[in-house]
C-alpha cells in the first residue's frame, strides 16, 4: 500500500487508492471473460493463468488515450502493485494479456504491447492471449495482465533468516545404577510319608446250589414231531354245457349245401361272336351278377 500514494499522503488517501485498485481489478477479471472479442479468453484460461501452489497472483492494469497509449498503457500495468513492477514476470509459468480498444485501435499498436512485454518473461513462458473491441472505450487502450507465482518466486521473496534457530539443550539422562538381583530361597525339602496299607475284608457270600443238568431223554421228549394230516385238494369241476347248444351244433354239421349246375352256356349276348377277354380265368364280357352267381331279386 505504501507504492500508492506519496510518503507524506494521509491514511484516508492509502485505502482510497488500495480501494480504487482493488474494484479496477474486480472489474477488469469481470470484462475480460463476457466482453466479447476477436479472440476470446474464456473462464478455463482464467483459472489456468491462477493455478498455483501458492495461492498468490499478480495483477496489473492500465489505460491511456494519449498518442503513444500502447507502451503507457503497458507501462501503467507493469507499475501495478499488485504486479511487483514486474519483476517476478519472469519466471512465471503462464502469462495470460488481453489487449483491448475503441474501433480505432490498430494492429501495430497491439504488436509494440506483445513485444515490449516479451522482455519482461522468459522463453518458456506460456502465453494466453485474447483481444477485443469494445465502442465503450472511445479513444483508449487497455490492458491487462494476470499471472501467478511460482514456488521459485515464493522462495527469492522470502528473506534469509538472520540466525538458525535455537537449537533445544540435550537432556542429561540418569545413570541408572545395575539392577539388584535377588536370590530366591530353596524351598524346605518334603517329607516322604509312608503309605500304610488298609486291609480289605472280602464279603461272605452264600454258596448256591448248583441245579442238575437235564438228561438227554427228556429234551428229545420234549421235541417230539407231531406228524400233521394234509388236507384233502379238491379238483374244480366244470360245469356241464347246456344241451341246446350241442343240438345246435350238430345241425349245422348235417346240413349240407346243395350246389346248381349250369348245363347250359352262358350267354354272352352282343360278345358272342367276339373273343372273350379273360382275366385270371374269368370272362369279363359276361356280367358280373352272372359271373358271381349274384341272385337278383
Amino acid at each position: 500500500m505504501g507504492d500508492m500514494v506519496a510518503p507524506h499522503a494521509g491514511i484516508h488517501q492509502a485505502f482510497s487508492k488500495a480501494d480504487t485498485t482493488i474494484s479496477q481489478s474486480i472489474r477488469s477479471i469481470v470484462n475480460l471473460v463476457q466482453r466479447p472479442g476477436l479472440i476470446r479468453i474464456g473462464f478455463d484460461d482464467l483459472v489456468a493463468a491462477l493455478r498455483s501452489p501458492n495461492g498468490r497472483c499478480l495483477f496489473g492494469f492500465g489505460e491511456s488515450d494519449s498518442d503513444n497509449r500502447a507502451h503507457d498503457a503497458l507501462a501503467q500495468a507493469l507499475k501495478s502493485p499488485l504486479m511487483d513492477r514486474g519483476r517476478t514476470l519472469a519466471d512465471a509459468a503462464r502469462v495470460l494479456v488481453q489487449v483491448a480498444g475503441g474501433p480505432g485501435m490498430t494492429l501495430s499498436e497491439v504488436e509494440i504491447v506483445m513485444k515490449e512485454l516479451d522482455r519482461h518473461i522468459s522463453d518458456e513462458t506460456q502465453i494466453l492471449f485474447g483481444t477485443a473491441v469494445d465502442g465503450r472505450l472511445g479513444d483508449r487502450l487497455s490492458v491487462t495482465i494476470i499471472s501467478s507465482f511460482t514456488a521459485g518466486d515464493l522462495s527469492q521473496t522470502q528473506p534469509p533468516l538472520s540466525s538458525p534457530p535455537p537449537v533445544p539443550p540435550a537432556l542429561e539422562q540418569p545413570h541408572d545404577s545395575p539392577p539388584k538381583i535377588e536370590v530366591e530361597p530353596e524351598p524346605a525339602p518334603i517329607e516322604d510319608f509312608q503309605s500304610e496299607t488298609i486291609p480289605i475284608e472280602e464279603p461272605n457270600l452264600p454258596e448256591v446250589e448248583s441245579a442238575p443238568a437235564p438228561s438227554v431223554e427228556s429234551v428229545s421228549n420234549a421235541f417230539e414231531v407231531v406228524d400233521t394230516p394234509e388236507p384233502p385238494v379238491s379238483m374244480p369241476r366244470r360245469k356241464p354245457a347246456p344241451a341246446k347248444e350241442e343240438k345246435v351244433s350238430a345241425e349245422k354239421s348235417m346240413q349240407a349245401k346243395q350246389e346248381v349246375l349250369q348245363f347250359e352256356p352262358i350267354n354272352r349276348g352282343r360278345f358272342e361272336k367276339s373273343e372273350p377277354t379273360i382275366v385270371e380265368g374269368e370272362d369279363l364280357d359276361v356280367p358280373t351278377y352272372l359271373r358271381k352267381k349274384i341272385k337278383v331279386k
